[in-house]
């Protein structure tokens, strides 16, 4: 037997990103080599086989039957393949819910772009792909936008779909399974980081998850479609509301935007609908009773904030507002309590123009941020041949992209990166709004 799979590093328990089947490392399948070896009784005639393999290389790689040396890995049950890394690191789930349109795979694109730049220069990170396979349509996402040579060529991401390359088919008994595809990423210490000998154990690997808006509406989760159980999984959940969607906010707004989103024309949603469903599902999934509080975070993205800044009082939002000195040479310490402080700002706004939007919000989890972003950072023109609204490459200049996540990594996966509190009579001062919980604060440290 491969001596790598009593190996102390890897993990006791595996979670499948796909099926969110739980397994020992030793049970974990290879995917054969040789050309020849095709039909895996999961995935169809076409896709190499899956097999429990019995003979290994001295490195610990296993050897399919014509004796092809093996390197990838797959889930026992749904047979599609895992990185290397979900044996060796905790998992730290995340999903990204909200309404069609309201620019999650800009978000996500926008977000890990800049965090594989802010991760690396401010806390000495590594934020890298754990499978480049599977995070190949993510960075497609990033090179549209932010590696594109045609700088003046307007360019948009194709909208998200309900079935394709961002979902996978697998074979159960004659019936057909789609489950999304996560992009999957390692968080870990670099060796220049003052304290890697003692924070490399903090290393995790982040799964995030992206799927198209009508997978959120009502009616749209069956059992051959569960593509949104990931939802209960999550340590934490990332809810976009867009307020470019919202009758009130373009009212609000008026002539102070000149986004054509917050135009007459633009359709109002009900995005209030999209969180009930996922509240519902959460609830199902997780054996949550009606009206229980869940409890992992739920983190309110308020999206395209460039469309409405004027409600906010504020025209930027800048990276540096939220870093500061740490005691820790070359490491930026993250400022946690400015960004509640945001929140509370951002909630007031939500409180008087959408109120039921922070209502299920607060109805559902125990822990509710509010945090504005823009991953465009400028308004989108109409592309004269497609007619569809694009934004040029020269243009774009994100506010915020990483930050939700970067709070996230501060409050719930500790002893990555070193935080700052808010002085005992600001914090008391900040949960003075209307219905909101009291903040928590929290000291400079790594957990």
């Amino acid at each position: 037997m491969n001596a790598q799979v009593y190996s102390p590093a890897l993990q006791a328990r595996v979670t499948c990103p796909h099926c969110w089947h739980h397994f020992s490392p030793e049970d974990v399948l290879w995917v054969s080599q040789h050309p020849e070896i095709l039909g895996d009784v999961r995935l169809g005639a076409e896709k190499p086989k899956r097999f429990l393999p019995t003979r290994f290389t001295v490195e610990g790689n296993a050897l399919d039957e014509r004796g092809f040396v093996c390197d990838t890995l797959a889930c026992p049950n749904c047979h599609l393949t895992i990185p290397r890394a979900l044996l060796e690191l905790p998992p730290w789930f995340l999903s990204i819910l909200g309404a069609p349109a309201s620019g999650k795979s800009n978000f996500l694109a926008a977000m890990t772009r800049q965090l594989r730049e802010t991760l690396a220069k401010q806390f000495l990170i590594a934020f890298n792909d754990a499978d480049p396979v599977m995070n190949q349509k993510l960075k497609e996402y990033e090179k549209l936008l932010f590696g594109n040579h045609k700088q003046d060529q307007l360019v948009r991401i194709e909208k998200t779909k309900l079935e394709g390359d961002l979902y996978d088919t697998v074979i159960f008994a004659d019936q057909h399974v789609s489950f999304p595809q996560p992009f999957i990423f390692s968080l870990a210490p670099l060796p220049s980081h003052p304290s890697y000998a003692t924070t490399a154990g903090y290393a995790r690997a982040l799964c995030l998850y992206d799927n198209a808006g009508e997978h959120f509406l009502p009616g749209q989760d069956v059992a051959r479609s569960p593509v949104t159980r990931h939802l209960a999984r999550s340590r934490v959940l990332f809810f976009l509301f867009d307020p470019t969607q919202d009758l009130r906010f373009r009212q609000a707004c008026g002539v102070k935007s000149k986004d054509p989103q917050m135009g007459d024309q633009t359709e109002t949603s009900w995005q209030e609908t999209v969180l009930a469903e996922a509240v519902d599902r959460v609830r199902r999934y997780g054996g949550l009773a009606h009206g229980a509080k869940h409890s992992a975070p739920l983190i309110v993205v308020v999206t395209k904030f460039d469309a409405w800044s004027s409600l906010l009082g504020v025209c930027r939002l800048d990276l540096a507002s939220v870093l500061r000195r740490s005691a820790m040479g070359g490491i930026s310490a993250f400022d946690v309590a400015a960004v509640e402080r945001m929140s509370s700002k951002l909630r007031s706004v939500l409180w008087e123009l959408s109120p039921e939007i922070v209502s299920a919000a607060e109805d559902f989890s125990r822990q509710v941020v509010y945090i504005p972003v823009s991953a465009l950072g400028c308004a989108p023109q109409p592309d004269p041949a497609s007619k569809k609204l694009s934004v040029r490459p020269r243009d774009i200049a994100p506010m915020w992209a990483e930050v939700p996540l970067l709070y996230a990594i501060c409050r719930w996966m500790k002893g990555l990166i070193p935080y700052l509190k808010a002085k005992p009579k600001a914090a008391a001062s900040q949960s003075a709004v209307a219905g909101a919980a009291p903040l928590r604060v929290w000291k400079e440290g790594g957990g």
